[in-house]
């Protein structure tokens, strides 16, 4: 250590120039270079060997030099300390021609040769390249984020809160935050932000009560927002997230509805087996009631002849209304035949009529020439039921629901505005209300899953768009014709079943009586086995009756050559009708069996041959049929 205080000091300096993390650089007036540190010499790469001496200028890149001169003259003009990262974007040029970013600080210092000026650089590359990770981070984010001052004053917006609020970032930045807040909340959002402030801590996504944005078009969006407060040289800033959870609240809606429509169907379905288990036991009530009426018929006359006949009339309806009830609780499988459509629009009209308001008259037109068509009763009930729905709540204080069925044939024209429909004849089925009616937009809608106009609860929006399928899968066409105030029609063609051949109706058969033949007759009902004892006896068959399916088979396999035909039911405990018939066929396999039951369509025919069922019959049955269905089983095998 040297003993000259001065030169002690004068090496203590120098070394704190060496040593600083900052580049120090020292031009004098002329704007030469008189002094570098080793941070200069790593910041630019030159030795100081080809700084000292040399035009500042050296360090400015080509394209800011012009102004640079400028600036000099003007600071050694006023010279005053200038603060780091005070002004302008600043760079510096490299040995290699590169440019550096750069802050540089500013101090004039007065010696007796003149007035020198002392910069010190800092290279902020990092902070820089920091920055660009953050910029890019921001604008590729998913989320919107909008950051706001104390003042609720927008200072960053990303690309995603463009695309969602449809604002430029222009037209967004300097802005207040509330003109993204829908105007029902906007009077209480500054008391919320100003709350915020007073005790800032982060928020969650989706923490708090539901949110709203309001974009440029006026239209509103459901939003989740976090909240992040930053600390910053600007004082406290909150960058806020932002999501638009529109799709998902649409989800959880469809959701919603999609859960309401499996349950309705959950409580159909137990509908369909309760009223399948309840016609059973109904048709076997009904089929007492019909069979020992018939007996009774037979052997009075009279007013007791008379009052026998209303129970045998009531007793059939009861079967309709039966049939009706396994129709729509979907206990028969959908099966489409040949069918004039009459007959089903007819048990809908009494349905409907039992169903809708007093206040809403219902007229049923059939016109006496009309085609047949192939279809299945069930899903056609199902459109007159959603159609006539439908047109009820258009028509609360009530009015007139007209069902008419014609023929109709579409031509060329008709088919180029519904291309859907091919040219050819069909059966046009139209249900016509005298209800509100439906403007354009909303008649464009009508057809779409979940769409409805009823409020909240009173309705799934499903009805028109199962009426569509439905029609679309008979290979026809549905559409609504409607206005304001002059109601809404409903037209659905069904196409026209062409080259039908006669069907065979096994009841028409010639009834012969008996002829002595020896019947095995199964059922678990006791009256009914009873019941069909008494019948086939009085037509003139011999015949055994059994209450169950196990001793039956034992008294067939006694003795099968003794049987010419066996009548059984299907719905048996133990043993249903179906297994017992393949036990005797594999016994006899020429014996005939015919097969009671309320369920005919559930039965694939090929079972059934499989099995020797040579006929089935819909329970309850006349008299009349069983002996015509009896007669020609054992006459023709069929």
């Amino acid at each position: 250590m040297p003993n000259d205080p001065n030169l002690a000091v004068e090496l203590r300096l120098r070394a704190a120039v060496e040593s600083s993390p900052s580049g120090l650089l020292m031009i004098d007036a002329d704007g030469r270079i008189v002094l570098v540190n080793r941070e200069i010499e790593r910041l630019f790469g030159y030795p100081r060997e080809e700084l000292l001496g040399k035009p500042v200028d050296l360090l400015v890149p080509e394209r800011m030099r012009g102004g640079h001169a400028a600036f000099r003259t003007g600071f050694l003009a006023s010279p005053k300390t200038r603060a780091m990262g005070v002004g302008r974007d600043l760079y510096g040029r490299r040995k290699d021609g590169t440019e550096v970013p750069v802050e540089i600080g500013l101090t004039p210092v007065v010696t007796e040769e003149g007035v020198f000026v002392l910069s010190s650089i800092v290279d902020i590359s990092a902070r820089r390249r920091a920055e660009e990770r953050f910029r890019v981070a921001v604008e590729s984010s998913p989320n919107g984020m909008v950051m706001v001052d104390a003042e609720g004053r927008i200072v960053l917006v990303n690309r995603e809160i463009e695309r969602m609020f449809g604002y430029t970032r222009e037209e967004l930045l300097g802005q207040t935050i509330e003109m993204l807040v829908p105007p029902r909340f906007r009077v209480r959002h500054p008391d919320f932000r100003r709350s915020f402030y007073a005790d800032p801590r982060a928020r969650a996504m989706g923490a708090g009560r539901e949110l709203f944005g309001l974009r440029k078009d006026g239209t509103e969006m459901p939003i989740e927002i976090g909240l992040n407060p930053i600390e910053t040289d600007e004082g406290l800033l909150v960058l806020s997230s932002i999501v638009d959870i529109s799709a998902r609240k649409q989800a959880e809606v469809q959701h919603a509805r999609l859960e309401d429509q499996l349950r309705q169907s959950q409580k159909m379905e137990a509908l369909g087996r309760l009223a399948g288990g309840v016609a059973h036991d109904f048709n076997n009530i009904l089929a007492a009631i019909s069979g020992f009426g018939e007996l009774a018929r037979a052997r009075v006359k009279g007013d007791v002849a008379d009052d026998l006949d209303e129970v045998i009339t009531a007793a059939a309806r009861g079967k309709e209304i039966v049939e009706r009830i396994l129709r729509f609780s979907r206990r028969q499988e959908v099966t489409r035949e040949p069918m004039d459509l009459a007959q089903t629009l007819a048990e809908a009209s009494r349905l409907l009529r039992a169903t809708l308001p007093a206040g809403i008259e219902i007229r049923l037109h059939v016109a006496e020439s009309r085609p047949r068509v192939l279809a299945d009763a069930t899903s056609v009930q199902q459109v007159v039921m959603n159609l006539a729905t439908n047109a009820a709540h258009a028509m609360p204080d009530g009015g007139m629901l007209e069902i008419t069925l014609e023929p109709f044939y579409a031509r060329d024209s008709f088919t180029r505005v519904h291309p859907t429909v091919r040219e050819g004849s069909y059966a046009r089925l139209a249900v016509r209300d005298t209800g509100q009616g439906m403007p354009p937009e909303t008649l464009a809608q009508v057809f779409e899953p979940f769409f409805t106009t009823k409020g909240p609860g009173a309705g799934s929006g499903l009805g028109l768009s199962l009426v569509h399928g439905i029609v679309i899968d008979h290979g026809g066409s549905v559409w609504l014709e409607s206005e304001p105030g002059r109601g809404t029609c409903a037209y659905c063609l069904f196409p026209v079943l062409e080259g039908e051949a006669p069907e065979e109706d096994l009841a028409a058969t010639d009834a012969a009586p008996g002829r002595g033949e020896l019947v095995l007759f199964v059922d678990d009902e006791p009256s009914l086995a009873i019941l069909g004892r008494r019948r086939l006896e009085a037509l003139g068959y011999r015949v055994v009756a059994a209450t169950d399916a196990a001793g039956a088979l034992a008294r067939l396999r006694e003795a099968p050559e003794r049987f010419d035909l066996v009548v059984t039911d299907y719905s048996m405990p133990r043993m249903s009708g179906l297994e017992l018939a393949r036990e005797i066929h594999a016994a006899r396999a020429d014996l005939p069996i015919i097969l009671l039951t309320g369920y005919m369509e559930e039965f694939p025919a090929d079972d059934l041959a499989a099995a020797g069922v040579r006929a089935r019959a819909k329970k309850p049955i006349s008299l009349s049929d069983l002996a015509a269905i009896t007669r020609a089983v054992l006459e023709t095998g069929t």
